[in-house]
């Protein structure tokens, strides 16, 4: 799986992980994603927070249901079919966390989101696939993902693999210390680029409570 993304690499585990680490991956993600936090934030945190919902919650759905998760093992080769690693047990409980509210919702009508990424779920390198319809003039040539809404880790596996160069801006003066969502990115997406162009993520934290800090 060296070559590819996927949903676990979206919550940051491993194909291996316990039914159990899956569902803390998914609540600690999406505690760092709920409302409160965002408040007084530019929009653009807004608009890649409710996309990283509809990413984790995406992840969730399928490694969060055993039939689900054997059938995508198999898919991505973490497991033969009739052998190899165990089929996940089922979760007891709920992920915890309230699901997408509407803006998240309406998310699902974005291209880079429906058709074959929610209905197939397959590798997070369809998600970030190129413009639909478009394909680069050379063989050196990139077409410029969108990756905000994802976290950065994911972010960063998925652009080497790709070809991209990374440069990379924090926004938060006081950050949590927890990893970021990337928020924006210049080049744009859909932009044609040489292979091995640097593409700059603007990644954002919750900021941490400063009375936290005087506790």
């Amino acid at each position: 799986m060296a070559d590819r993304i996927t949903w676990y690499d979206v919550l940051g585990i491993t194909a291996g992980a316990s039914a159990e680490t899956v569902q803390r991956a998914y609540q600690a993600k999406a505690r760092q994603l709920q409302g409160y936090r965002i408040a007084g934030a530019p929009a653009e945190v807004a608009r890649a927070v409710a996309r990283g919902q509809t990413v984790i919650d995406s992840a969730w759905r399928i490694l969060g249901d055993r039939g689900q998760r054997a059938r995508y093992d198999e898919q991505i080769g973490a497991v033969r079919k009739g052998a190899g690693l165990a089929a996940p047990e089922p979760a007891a409980f709920g992920p915890g966390l309230d699901l997408p509210d509407a803006a998240a919702d309406a998310l699902y009508a974005d291209a880079l989101y429906r058709g074959d990424v929610l209905e197939g779920l397959g590798m997070l390198a369809d998600l970030l696939a190129a413009v639909p319809g478009r394909s680069p003039r050379r063989s050196q040539d990139l077409i410029v993902p969108d990756v905000r809404g994802l976290f950065f880790r994911a972010c960063q596996d998925a652009l080497t693999m790709a070809g991209f160069r990374i440069s990379t801006v924090r926004l938060t003066e006081n950050p949590m210390p927890v990893e970021g969502l990337v928020v924006g990115q210049s080049p744009a997406s859909g932009q044609t680029v040489p292979r091995l162009s640097t593409l700059t993520v603007r990644v954002w934290h919750p900021p941490r409570d400063p009375t936290a800090d005087q506790a």
